[in-house]
């Protein structure tokens, strides 16, 4: 098939769905829920969780448009291309290796995945000594708590997954990521220097906000113990970068080939492995590979991971909702939003094409959300009742909690989830009389159901989300795995910082020289 063949058949399917678009949005999605056959014929299992897309706004004929679509694209292929180490990170020439570093064995042992099984046995070898107070501190003391220092990639997943799976007590695992002192000086107050260890996580070590935030940790523990003290026992580095300067402290390594929002399965899961232990992160690991089978074998109108994409790029694109929200009714992924916003949001935000041109479409909606049923006190006013389109995953995990008691509530909390999927779509008709309790409907959702939250399932979870957002950057013809607008704003922050500590004149533009000369001002004042 020509280029110019191929070109035309894409254009073909992006009309059929548009045309399809238009059919769907001249009718209330109310109508949908009422087949009998709706649920069976939308919804998907594998491997304790179950997709349900029956109150998304499409019908059979709308996703068989959409699935067309993610056949000519290639988009099983694209996977494929990925796990193959293929450089899809075009503007970096560069592969895309998050899915080998979860292989747990490799029929094709190649010299990087022998480096990344040897990594992560030293790491996790690591951790366990760690763990059982093989590895002491400076004075001999077990290990009772670990900092983590670092930010975004680096940070969102190794957080969220601590603190969504059970510590096993033998670590308390912490989390710094703001560069703003009173965060770091809070935490550390709560600790004791010869029982802390600190992880310095940063894949191009040249994060300011992490050199910071480990440099006064350094400090902290030198003033309060004393200056011949072996700090070096206490920091431990993960990095990409190869050349950085740590003197005797370990350093482990995560290829250049991982983006941050990718690499918690990497060494940048050190945390993970500290507070869950070994058996719990080959778990987490498990689970993801699960998701990777199902994603690289699995044709497009079975894809579980291929589906969510191309529901994003419906909802996006043909339906109008640039905003999307992530809803755990669940208090153990209350960090999830964050991470979902981050993987998605540094990935797809993007207007350049893979062919250096800009897009002619939209691509990643604007993604947030938060704790229900906190939220539904408070934006969920907006959602059922304001003028914006948005799509939204509702989250629910099944897994009981003790008590019988217990038990009553946790069946609300899901029937709140339901409800609320219910009504996003459905709506409200309302009186005449009383016209304000009219609720428009015609949103989107997805319920995700978890049959428990374990590691194994947790690693599904987040594995799906990953596969779901490079399907539908490629669906878009974008690069998911660069990130050149956070490059750009690291730069930008460098000559402002020496702006304003008096180094350097004008700066950007007048606007920002002038604010920088009037903030230099106020500060000498005092």
């Amino acid at each position: 098939m020509s280029s110019g063949t191929k070109t035309e058949v894409l254009a073909s399917a992006w009309e059929s769905i548009a045309q399809e678009a238009r059919r769907i949005v001249s009718e209330h999605g109310s109508s949908l829920t009422k087949n009998r056959a709706r649920f069976a014929q939308n919804h998907h299992r594998i491997k304790g969780m179950l997709i349900d897309w029956s109150r998304q706004r499409v019908d059979a004929k709308a996703m068989e448009s959409l699935i067309r679509l993610g056949d000519c694209s290639a988009t099983v292929e694209f996977l494929n291309r990925l796990a193959r180490g293929e450089a899809l990170n075009v503007t970096e020439n560069r592969s895309v290796m998050h899915m080998a570093l979860r292989k747990l064995h490799s029929s094709q042992e190649t010299e990087t995945t022998n480096q990344i099984h040897l990594e992560r046995e030293r790491m996790l070898s690591f951790a366990e000594s760690v763990r059982t107070g093989q590895i002491k501190s400076f004075d001999g003391s077990n290990f009772t708590d670990v900092v983590h220092i670092g930010i975004g990639g680096s940070h969102l997943g190794p957080a969220f997954v601590c603190d969504a799976l059970p510590n096993d007590g033998r670590l308390r695992v912490h989390f710094c990521s703001n560069a703003d002192r009173r965060e770091v000086r809070e935490l550390l107050n709560s600790l004791s220097p010869s029982r802390t260890l600190f992880l310095v996580a940063s894949k191009s070590y040249s994060t300011r906000e992490t050199l910071e935030n480990a440099a006064f940790a350094k400090s902290w523990i030198i003033e309060r113990t004393n200056h011949d003290v072996d700090v070096s026992k206490h920091f431990v580095h993960i990095s990409s970068n190869k050349e950085i300067e740590v003197n005797d402290e370990l350093v482990f390594h995560v290829p250049q080939s991982i983006g941050g929002r990718f690499s918690l399965w990497s060494a940048m899961g050190l945390p993970i492995a500290l507070s869950i232990g070994r058996e719990g992160f080959l778990d987490l690991l498990r689970g993801a590979q699960d998701i990777d089978d199902h994603a690289l074998n699995t044709p497009v109108h079975n894809n579980v991971c291929v589906r969510l994409a191309l529901l994003a790029l419906w909802n996006v694109n043909f339906l109008g909702a640039m905003s999307h929200l992530v809803l755990p009714y669940d208090s153990r992924l209350k960090l999830f939003p964050a991470f979902c916003q981050q993987l998605e949001m540094e990935s797809n935000g993007k207007s350049i094409n893979i062919e250096g041109k800009s897009v002619s479409a939209h691509t990643c909606p604007v993604v947030w959300g938060g704790m229900e049923t906190d939220g539904q006190h408070a934006w969920h006013q907006f959602l059922h009742q304001g003028t914006q389109a948005y799509s939204a995953d509702i989250v629910v995990t099944l897994d009981a909690l003790p008590s019988s008691r217990d038990e009553e509530v946790h069946k609300w909390i899901v029937a709140n989830a339901i409800g609320q999927s219910a009504v996003m779509l459905n709506g409200r008709l309302g009186s005449t009389e009383e016209p304000h309790k009219r609720i428009a409907g015609n949103h989107g959702s997805t319920v995700i159901l978890l049959s428990r939250l374990d590691a194994r399932t947790l690693g599904s979870l987040i594995a799906m989300y990953e596969h779901k957002v490079a399907c539908a950057g490629h669906l878009w013809g974008i690069n998911s795995f660069d990130q050149w607008g956070v490059e750009e704003g690291k730069l930008l922050t460098s000559r402002l910082s020496e702006a304003l500590q008096g180094e350097s004149g004008d700066v950007v533009d007048p606007a920002t020289t002038d604010l920088v000369r009037t903030i230099r001002a106020w500060i000498d004042r005092g």
